[in-house]
């Protein structure tokens, strides 16, 4: 897997790990006694940065242990806390939870008015595919970024912490689709129910039956093939599904919402029911964050550079992202796309990515160096973004996941240390790469496990932290050492 990838804001299926080891860090300086004060002071995600590195190397006063401290408190408990019950699942079960209160609520009303309920299922079905839908929007996802990434390293710690967790919204993705998916099965199955009553008795008519029997079983084919499991193992798969699957469900949507209102309001004109259809406005809206990066959808021009045999690195100048961003990169449009941290270029206008190794893209473009290539959307806020959240940080990295921390080592906006463990990484990435991370960290451990073997990247990375003091640990690695 490519470690310097992002994925599809959030995962949906996976999300980043946050794990709060609770390790209490020294008194080191001036400068950083303020944050040893709080016990709880480590997280790790994705992404970092450093500048005044001299100042925070030489507060590195105090002796480290050679080895890892205990954990605290039993293992069930830490797997809870730190893996059972992390910010995404929470969000997941928030979002499962009220729309089961929500079906209660509509169960009441139908046992105790004896009314309807084929109406509040459609908005119910709406409501939530059409959140599922913005919280994989561009333009929502840079919003909730920026809103909170906004919060000054002067407030407290604990509340930075949370705002850092903005990334975990992907649960409320899954959540909402989950829940579009359980509410149109009740609908499918209640309208079903009305077809054995007689032809004037009933509240929906045949077409809008047979077209949510079909709109289910591509929801179902979505639902099931975006499986963490399933979604690892089959991603090209899983893509396809997932768009043409999608088009095709908002196709047969709006002509099943169309036949759905008109029957479920007899007796209003047309236009007026449609103009005060919730499920309407409501796939509108989904309809229309769908559409909005295909509206950006371009050829661009490329500079590629190539590193190695095993990275190449590419040059932008279509746009200037912000630091912490990604964008989509695809050989066909309609076929496969693959998100990539950007680096801005920190003395001009654009960009750079690296693109290291690990699949059948990813080789074609290392080897034939493109000159053009095809984009989409506009930059989106990734992990990275939350970097300056913290007043210093430890960035971990392990092989070409020094890609996407480029970006905020090259800012230089947060004070670091680095530690980068890759095979040969001048021959691999080049000697510019290497000079960029020991010019912002000059005392940066850079491991060639070609050279040194494998290391304990766990004990490097407690070492770090705590000789600097540092508020939070930033690892991109692959999922299993980022979840360890």
């Amino acid at each position: 897997m490519a470690i310097n990838r992002v994925q599809n804001t959030s995962d949906s299926h996976a999300p980043t790990e946050t794990e709060k080891h609770g390790f209490e860090s020294p008194q080191l300086s001036t400068h950083f006694s303020e944050l040893s004060k709080d016990p709880e002071k480590q997280i790790i995600f994705v992404g970092s940065k450093s500048s005044a590195l001299d100042d925070l190397y030489s507060s590195s006063k105090t002796e480290v242990s050679d080895t890892l401290p205990t954990k605290n408190g039993f293992h069930g408990i830490r797997w809870l806390r730190h893996r059972g019950f992390i910010l995404y699942r929470r969000f997941f079960s928030i979002v499962i939870f009220t729309n089961l209160a929500v079906a209660c609520f509509l169960l009441y009303r139908r046992l105790r008015d004896s009314r309807y309920i084929l109406a509040d299922l459609t908005t119910a079905t709406a409501s939530n595919l059409c959140m599922a839908v913005l919280m994989r929007s561009e333009p929502v996802v840079n919003l909730l970024f920026t809103i909170f990434c906004s919060v000054p390293t002067t407030f407290p710690l604990a509340i930075r912490r949370h705002c850092a967790r903005i990334f975990h919204i992907g649960g409320i993705h899954s959540g909402c689709a989950i829940a579009a998916i359980a509410w149109f099965s009740i609908f499918t199955v209640a309208a079903s129910a009305e077809l054995v009553k007689p032809v004037q008795a009933r509240g929906i008519s045949l077409a809008p039956t047979i077209l949510s029997y079909l709109v289910l079983v591509v929801f179902i084919a979505i639902g099931s093939t975006s499986h963490p499991t399933f979604r690892a193992k089959y991603h090209n798969a899983w893509e396809m599904t997932h768009r043409f699957g999608g088009w095709t469900c908002l196709l047969l949507l709006w002509i099943q919402t169309f036949l759905a209102t008109k029957d479920l309001n007899p007796n209003v004109a047309l236009s007026k029911a449609y103009l005060h259809s919730p499920p309407i406005w409501l796939l509108s809206v989904a309809t229309a964050a769908i559409i909005f990066p295909w509206v950006f959808l371009r050829k661009v021009a490329v500079r590629s550079e190539v590193l190695s045999r095993h990275a190449v690195r590419l040059w932008f100048d279509y746009t200037t992202p912000i630091v912490g961003t990604a964008v989509r990169l695809a050989e066909r449009p309609l076929v496969d796309w693959h998100g990539f941290a950007t680096i801005t270029n920190p003395n001009g206008k654009g960009f750079s990515l690296i693109v290291s190794r690990a699949g059948d893209f990813t080789g074609r473009t290392i080897e034939r160096a493109p000159t053009h290539i095809y984009v989409r959307g506009i930059p989106t806020c990734g992990v990275l973004r939350i970097a300056t959240l913290f007043k210093s940080v430890v960035l971990v990295a392990t092989g070409s996941g020094i890609g996407p921390c480029l970006a905020v080592i090259l800012a230089q906006k947060v004070p670091c240390r680095i530690l980068w463990t890759a095979p040969n990484p001048e021959e691999t990435f080049g000697q510019e790469i290497v000079d960029s991370v020991r010019s912002t960290d000059p005392h940066a451990v850079i491991w060639n496990t070609r050279v040194q073997g494998k290391p304990d990247t766990s004990l490097l990375a407690y070492q770090l932290w705590k000789e600097s003091g540092a508020e939070a640990v930033c690892v991109i690695s692959n999922k299993k050492f980022t979840t360890k």
